[in-house]
């Protein structure tokens, strides 16, 4: 539930996004990249360590990376493109200094080892300057975290998978009526939990 709790913020993500380029445009995409070679398997790495494969579709066959480039070409804004680069470049700084490699180079284990207390420190909030009331409050405007990029590294991340037709199709169930009254519900490992606004900042 914590990736599904990121998608509430996925709805900024432009439609374009997720279009596959056609014709002349394509082949003009599929030559520039925005990420540099090294970069780019930092966040192949980084997908596959948030969303591995298992028993359904991880970030990286469900085609993430390549998305997450094409919109720090296409939709970022340069303030998150310097805030992503500069985040990445910690996280490798954080891999060769405990390893002497690069993030990318490590074990699915060790990348995962080393990410946790990252993760932990990056996201830690940072105390707002201006005190918020009302809806505002309520819905964090303004909070913020030690690592910004990294939290729009991760976010951006989960949310293009789950928005992917991989994960559409092979991991989240669908749900006509979601959590409607039923007197006598079996439980299978099928089941899903659901939620919502209400459940998030109630």
């Amino acid at each position: 539930m914590a990736y599904m709790a990121t998608l509430l913020g996925a709805a900024a993500i432009p439609a374009e996004a997720f279009a596959a380029p056609r014709g002349k445009a394509k082949r003009k995409v599929a030559a520039k990249k925005f990420f540099t070679p090294s970069q780019a398997a930092l966040v192949t790495a980084l997908a596959d360590t948030f969303i591995p494969e298992t028993d359904t579709p991880g970030a990286v066959s469900a085609g993430v990376p390549a998305h997450f480039d094409a919109m720090m070409g296409r939709w970022a804004s340069a303030e998150t493109k310097a805030l992503v680069i500069a985040s990445l470049a910690s996280i490798d700084k954080m891999a060769l200094e405990a390893d002497k490699k690069t993030f990318a180079q490590l074990t699915p284990a060790r990348r995962k080892e080393l990410l946790i207390p990252y993760d932990k420190a990056a996201l830690k909030p940072v105390p707002k300057k201006d005190k918020l009331a009302g809806l505002a409050a309520l819905m964090g405007a303004g909070a913020s975290v030690v690592d910004p990029g990294y939290n729009r590294i991760k976010d951006l991340i989960i949310g293009l998978h789950y928005a992917s037709e991989a994960a559409m199709t092979k991991d989240i169930i669908y749900e006509h009526v979601p959590g409607k009254y039923v007197a006598s519900l079996k439980l299978t490992p099928e089941s899903r939990p659901f939620s919502g606004l209400g459940t998030l900042v109630g």
